[in-house]
């Protein structure tokens, strides 16, 4: 039995691919690059090392040029020492993992979902069944909500009150005053949003098709998993990086280029043994500039990922996603397909088919072709 090809006029894209493509070269990308990041400090940093160089070379007489020069070769000689790198690459790599780890930490109503609907109802029960499980993955999203809530400039700027979040629906106002304002700053005690779980773990041990199922168990768990992983995402903004390990880093960054609009000026040569290049921009310290500026870049953006930055979680389409995913799998909007024996039926050794006129690597933009087995 082969494959019946159908056409279709559906074109694929490298933009719909997840993940890094290969249509631009990374260095002229410009949302979330080094230049959009640096362009501003780096234009101010070489006008005032300009500035430095023509006060140097054209307005100071002889013998303060003099003077300066030995100046110069004393910072550039004392600046070379600095364990920038160690400093900056250890303080970056913390961020990094960090920020990594708060993505992780962000648990997703999947699970729950999935269970909840591997529960089998009693007949003529059904509707309530099934507003027992809506109600229960309504209560995880709003305990999400709420408690991420506490830490992303971006849901809280869309949902600056309770009222708004009652006009989403994910809680009704006799739950919202139940739970309170949710307005409180304090880092410990100052929140209820762990309550729409604790409802959600009564109504599934008072639910009699729940309690009873084989399941039971793996939702309780998996709802008190739910809520660790919130409490871990909470924990990150409760505890931040050291603010005396932040300041260090910056300020040997900050002081390392200060020192070096001095130790990097071009020194006028005057007689052998002097520097015999002699160039008004500095081209070197440009790169330095942008790999050592860059990574301390970087480590500002991704210290916060609850934030606006380019690289800041998208927390909106990833809440939009978890309630249409989640009441979609508790919901019976419509039967499973049709069983049936597959091509691979008997085959004592099946393989993948391949379509040899399909070109994956020039198919980008091109008209595809589906794959449809009858």
């Amino acid at each position: 039995m082969k494959p019946t090809i159908i056409k279709s006029k559906r074109k694929v894209t490298p933009e719909q691919i997840l993940g890094e493509t290969r249509t631009a070269l990374i260095l002229n990308r410009w949302s979330s690059s080094i230049w959009k990041l640096l362009w501003k400090d780096l234009l101010v940093y070489t006008i005032l090392y300009l500035i430095i160089g023509l006060v140097y070379r054209f307005a100071l007489p002889e013998e303060y040029q003099i003077h300066l020069e030995s100046f110069i070769k004393y910072c550039h000689t004392q600046n070379a020492g600095l364990p920038l790198t160690f400093l900056l690459g250890f303080y970056v790599s913390l961020v990094v993992s960090r920020w990594w780890s708060q993505y992780c930490s962000l648990p997703w109503p999947d699970t729950i979902a999935t269970f909840l609907r591997a529960v089998k109802m009693k007949e003529g029960g059904e509707e309530e069944a099934r507003i027992t499980r809506r109600t229960i993955v309504r209560y995880c999203l709003l305990a999400y909500l709420l408690c991420v809530r506490r830490l992303s400039i971006k849901l809280r700027k869309k949902f600056p009150t309770m009222r708004e979040v009652i006009q989403t629906g994910l809680v009704t106002e006799a739950e919202a005053e139940r739970i309170g304002e949710e307005d409180s700053v304090r880092q410990h005690g100052g929140s209820n949003w762990w309550m729409p779980l604790l409802w959600s773990t009564e109504i599934a041990e008072n639910d009699v098709n729940i309690s009873s199922a084989p399941v039971y168990g793996f939702i309780q768990m998996n709802i008190a998993g739910y809520r660790q992983k919130l409490t871990d995402v909470l924990t990150y903004g409760h505890v931040p990086i050291p603010l005396v390990y932040s300041q260090v880093v910056h300020l040997a960054v900050y002081f390392y280029f200060g020192v070096s609009l001095i130790s990097e000026q071009w020194i006028i040569w005057r007689k052998p043994g002097d520097e015999e290049v002699d160039l008004y921009y500095p081209i070197f310290m440009t790169v330095r500039f942008l790999f050592i500026f860059g990574w301390l870049r970087v480590a500002e953006t991704l210290y916060n990922p609850f934030g606006e930055d380019d690289e800041d979680f998208e927390l909106n389409e990833l809440l939009n996603r978890h309630f249409k995913v989640a009441m979609t799998i508790v919901d019976e909007n419509e039967e499973h397909p049709e069983l049936k024996k597959d091509i691979f039926w008997n085959q004592a050794d099946p393989e993948l088919i391949e379509n040899p006129e399909m070109d994956i690597e020039e198919g980008f933009g091109d008209d595809k072709e589906d794959f449809v087995f009858k």
